[in-house]
């Protein structure tokens, strides 16, 4: 009983989320698409643009994560255009927003207690939300990060497809990570604009972390507090590396977070 319970759950926050879920997946690959089909025009031009980047200062282009420039390989292309910054935004705003609606939102909402005196723990509830949430991020990664394959077919773009698998994970660590936090909150609060507001003023300081300790030396250490140093688009999509750092960092942040949320909701007052 308990089990039906609690896949009953979790389909039911699928389909009440399938509509933004829909909505963020067509968007990410309608960035793709975009990109993918400006990447020949780029490509020939790839001398010149090369070229003009060089030009740039290197300590700027560094602190927004563009170390290395070449417009003639669509992994280098895509890891700045596409990954470097509009990915993690979205991926950040889907996260954040899942988290938030799903327990703490429930609170707001006033729904919890319908959703208490169904036969199933407070445990089975964080879970079937927890992994609803899991699953909408492979399904996101996917969408935007292996569509490029039939895109680049179309447009007769070379690609290494082991890269692409290399890229999806890193893209699954920093959004495991996001949602991990967002969702941790999410069971401690019950307004959503708290959730928001504390992951997303996280995010947005370790965006700014990562801004200063490129631009100025004596700060470089502060990068290891972001998240955006470990992310790095250009070593895993173009070197098809991801650091044995990024898997320790992202990892505990996701499981500690995950486990101090399923702790504090289990014993927390979820009385509006």
């Amino acid at each position: 009983m308990a089990i039906k319970e609690f896949f009953t759950l979790f389909w039911r926050t699928v389909k009440d989320r399938k509509v933004a879920i829909i909505v963020y997946c067509l968007a990410v690959i309608a960035f793709l698409w975009m990109y993918v089909a400006l990447f020949p025009a780029f490509r020939d031009q790839s001398a010149t643009f090369n070229e003009m980047f060089k030009s740039y200062p290197q300590d700027f282009m560094k602190a927004f994560g563009v170390e290395t420039v070449n417009f003639g390989s669509i992994e280098s292309y895509l890891a700045m255009e596409q990954f470097g910054i509009i990915w993690p935004l979205m991926a950040g705003f889907l996260m954040i927003s899942l988290a938030g609606i799903m327990l703490a939102g429930e609170i707001e909402k006033g729904t919890s207690e319908i959703l208490l005196s169904r036969p199933v723990s407070r445990q089975q509830i964080f879970w079937s939300r927890y992994l609803v949430g899991i699953a909408v991020l492979i399904v996101f990664v996917f969408c935007s990060v292996m569509a490029t394959i039939p895109f680049a077919k179309i447009y007769n773009v070379d690609y290494s497809l082991n890269n692409f698998w290399t890229m999806s994970m890193a893209c699954f660590l920093f959004g495991w990570a996001i949602f991990s936090i967002a969702f941790m909150f999410s069971a401690m609060f019950s307004e959503r604009s708290r959730v928001y507001m504390l992951t997303g003023g996280l995010l947005v300081l370790m965006y700014v972390i990562k801004i200063i300790s490129a631009l100025k030396e004596s700060l470089e250490n502060l990068k290891y507090f972001s998240f955006f140093y470990y992310y790095d688009a250009n070593r895993a999509l173009v070197e098809n590396i991801i650091d044995g750092k990024v898997w320790v960092v992202f990892i505990s942040v996701a499981v500690t977070c995950t486990l101090i949320g399923m702790l504090v909701f289990r014993k927390r007052d979820v009385a509006v």
